[in-house]
């Protein structure tokens, strides 16, 4: 597990709180919290994904709806 919170904290999704006890750093307690910039690029993208997408399905559906009315293509 501690290789994974590695990466996540090298790319920079989380960010490590250090518990301090008694004015000294206890390395053994860290507190991994989710930095949200991060996800405002990725919610971007997956906003332009999604609208790519249902643009695809509607077009979809209406031919569908189209070929069985059995109007020309």
């Amino acid at each position: 597990m501690s290789r994974h919170l590695r990466i996540l904290r090298a790319s920079g999704l989380v960010k490590v709180d250090v518990a301090e006890e008694q004015g000294e750093q206890d390395a053994r307690l860290r507190v991994y919290r989710l930095r949200p910039e991060p996800f405002v690029g990725l919610q971007a993208w997956l906003d332009q994904v999604q609208a790519f997408w249902t643009d695809q399905l509607e077009a979809f559906k209406a031919h569908v709806e189209r070929t069985q009315k059995g109007e020309p293509i």
